[in-house]
């Protein structure tokens, strides 16, 4: 294996820096009031840096990420944002052990507001957060069960918005629609997007997830990616989106 250099380890450290730049004065923010208070607080255009906002879906800027979702959010109460907040914040690996402390709390005290407020978009995100930080393996297996459903549904979506019959080489289709699914995210419903041809790293982080559940029950996790590589070499709406994909880090198949 390749031992970094002092300067390619140097440019890591600044950019997971940059990642997590002033987080602690976000949180700071919120130290001081309940969840009820959160719920009742309204996001308006007055709390955002209008002039700050980004075309970037996913800026590596702590700030300037939070801000362009906060914009996203005007109507939504605080504590939509909040949760939001916490989330990113996991992503970005800030104080994982206080930060998920803080994300089970919200949780355990405010589910039932949650999953009624909360898009699927970001009720997923939740699933994946408690999937990637959380001890208990039932829980965390069982929340894999809504990833699963709701990747599978979004690449049948994706694949009945191509209108390609499932027999079809997509390879050869360059037509409007594709070409939408290359250059960004395109709506589908609740937040959700279709899948994101070529660089979607959804169905990657899925069977990554996968791997986790080893740990308790190898001989379960093999039938499952057994299975679930069978549906890469099938004529199914996965192997149409993986002929379709173009970038090597997030392939979610085995050569």
């Amino acid at each position: 294996m390749a031992t970094e250099s002092a300067w390619q380890r140097k440019l890591t450290l600044m950019f997971r820096s940059e990642k997590r730049l002033n987080a602690g004065k976000i949180l700071k923010n919120y130290h001081n009031k309940s969840f009820a208070e959160m719920k009742a607080t309204l996001i308006d255009e007055s709390m955002c840096d209008l002039g700050a906002l980004t075309d970037e879906r996913k800026s590596k800027d702590l700030e300037s990420h939070l801000n362009n979702l906060k914009h996203q959010m005007v109507g939504h109460s605080e504590l939509y944002f909040y949760h939001n907040t916490l989330v990113i914040l996991l992503r970005r690996k800030y104080k994982r052990d206080k930060t998920f402390a803080e994300f089970e709390r919200l949780w355990a005290a405010e589910s039932e507001y949650l999953l009624e407020h909360l898009s699927i978009r970001w009720i997923v995100s939740a699933c994946d957060t408690f999937i990637d930080h959380s001890t208990d393996i039932t829980r965390a297996t069982i929340l894999m069960n809504v990833i699963t459903l709701i990747n599978t549904l979004r690449t049948y979506e994706t694949k009945n918005f191509l209108q390609l019959p499932i027999d079809t080489d997509p390879r050869p289709v360059l037509n409007d629609k594709s070409d939408m699914l290359y250059k960004g995210d395109l709506p589908l419903y609740d937040g959700l997007t279709y899948f994101r041809i070529g660089t979607d790293d959804s169905l990657r982080n899925m069977r990554k997830r996968y791997r986790k559940f080893y740990q308790a029950d190898e001989l379960a996790t093999t039938i499952l990616l057994s299975v679930f590589e069978k549906l890469q070499n099938n004529d199914s709406a996965f192997s149409i989106l993986r002929q379709l994909h173009t970038d090597e880090w997030s392939k979610w198949w085995l050569d």
